[in-house]
């Protein structure tokens, strides 16, 4: 049984670029488990934070130029 971990039905990004960007930005999760003894290296994934605003700049440029 195939499934697919696709988190951008969530908000609908209808730019591909932008979809792209959020996927990316999901690593940023992996942040939390720096909270655990030891795995403070982990803290790092939080960066990837960031492309959650990335994400959304590029979808709003997107609807600026294809609004209907």
């Amino acid at each position: 049984m195939s499934q697919n971990s696709d988190f951008t039905g969530i908000f609908i990004f209808k730019s591909p670029a932008a979809a792209k960007l959020f996927q990316i930005a999901c690593l940023g999760f992996l942040g939390v488990l720096g909270l655990v003894p030891g795995w403070e290296r982990l803290f790092g994934f939080t960066g990837f934070f960031g492309f959650f605003g990335a994400a959304c700049l590029v979808e709003g440029i997107h609807r600026l130029k294809h609004r209907d």
